[in-house]
């Protein structure tokens, strides 16, 4: 029985993803013009399956909260490019070309400021917050997603997937060994897919 092994970087969270849905067509999107640079993360999901924001039938960048097309960014006044949006606004993150990978944030994000609007650095880089929230709409776009009152993870799950999120009391990405199941697991995070 081989072990699977935990997702490190967003190339091999695309990876997970695309055998989730088992996707075998080239998702490559066009080429990103912009008058400044995005981080790696950006370039990998759009390397790997960039198409997908132009086909809104999957979900993948926004069922649940937006991963915005980088063909679409602007940046703010301030520097600032948005990237994610939480489904109801609570919060976003983004990037400052300049700044190469670090996340910044804005709004209920679980730092020491989570009471203000204002964008703020973190000690985190983009690929956290664009890996989480793949897997989390991945898990909602499923045909069967189920939300757990209980927050029990299923015994079947005893396989860790991703775990770096920065929620308190988050314990991760949970998959069985055929990988028919990714479950969300944490206080308040209870969420399971099955294909």
């Amino acid at each position: 029985m081989n072990e699977a092994p935990q997702i490190s970087t967003v190339d091999e969270a695309c990876t997970v993803i695309s055998n989730w849905f088992d996707w075998k067509d080239d998702l490559a999107g066009s080429q990103i013009k912009l008058p400044f640079a995005v981080p790696q993360a950006i370039e990998t999901v759009n390397r790997r399956l960039g198409r997908l924001w132009s086909r809104g039938e999957i979900g993948l960048f926004g069922s649940q909260d937006k991963l915005i097309s980088p063909h679409r960014y602007q940046a703010r006044p301030d520097g600032i490019v948005p990237m994610i949006w939480e489904n109801q606004g609570v919060w976003g993150c983004g990037f400052k070309p300049e700044m190469s990978a670090q996340l910044w944030v804005t709004g209920d994000w679980p730092d020491d400021h989570s009471d203000t609007q204002a964008w703020r650095p973190t000690q985190d880089v983009v690929d956290t917050a664009v890996i989480f929230v793949m897997l989390a709409n991945a898990m909602w776009a499923s045909a069967k997603c189920e939300m757990d009152e209980e927050d029990e993870k299923p015994d079947e799950a005893d396989r860790l997937l991703w775990t770096f999120a920065p929620w308190p009391e988050f314990s991760g990405f949970w998959t069985n060994n055929d990988r028919t199941l990714i479950r969300m697991q944490g206080s308040g995070w209870g969420l399971t897919a099955r294909r």
